[in-house]
């Protein structure tokens, strides 16, 4: 039927495939563990929340029309959403936050709807994997300023989270004229 030599190279080509798909267990890369992240609350104690809370809205509000950029957090290149946050809490209040929505709302903590005052962070879950894939910032009368995905800066709007589960409510902490809590950390799976 076959020769031998064409036995032989059809055994070797099939040898050749088979070992292209398979690994021996040695030479297999392990599973990353995930990892737990600590992240310290912030807690602001060199200004107060009123006088705070008025440069945070000057600073967003001169924020208007920056363009938008996805990882972007300097009037230069552009904003997204928790690089605008990071920009207008670092320059109108010399304090720095996390980079990303997530970190951000494991620095603050969770206030209920009623407390909501301006300054505060407004988390959303826009439908990524994470828990918060969203922030903007309070500005008070039901409205916040926020980087949107591919716009600019927007003006202020009508906040949302009047509307939706999705929305959390937290608060970085102004040490002066608040009351005492406990310390707290939060932990955030990568």
């Amino acid at each position: 039927m076959f020769s031998p030599d064409k036995t032989l190279f059809l055994c070797l080509g099939a040898l050749l495939l088979a070992s292209c798909g398979t690994t021996s267990g040695k030479h297999r890369q392990p599973k990353p563990k995930q990892t737990v992240r600590q992240i310290q609350a912030v807690r602001i104690s060199h200004i107060g929340r009123t006088q705070g809370s008025q440069e945070l809205m000057l600073h967003s509000l001169g924020l208007i029309g920056t363009p938008y950029k996805w990882g972007g957090s300097s009037t230069a290149t552009g904003f997204d959403c928790s690089g605008m946050i990071q920009f207008v809490y670092k320059n109108a209040l010399n304090v720095k936050l996390p980079r990303t929505a997530r970190d951000m709302a494991a620095a603050s903590r969770k206030i209920p709807d009623s407390r909501l005052k301006a300054g505060d962070l407004v988390f959303f879950n826009t439908g990524g994997a994470h828990r918060y894939s969203h922030v903007g910032l309070y500005i008070g009368n039901g409205e916040f300023i926020h980087a949107p995905a591919a716009a600019k800066p927007s003006k202020p709007k009508n906040s949302p989270h009047r509307f939706t589960p999705k929305t959390t409510l937290e608060r970085i902490r102004f040490l002066q004229n608040e009351p005492p809590a406990a310390p707290e950390s939060r932990q955030n799976a990568v």
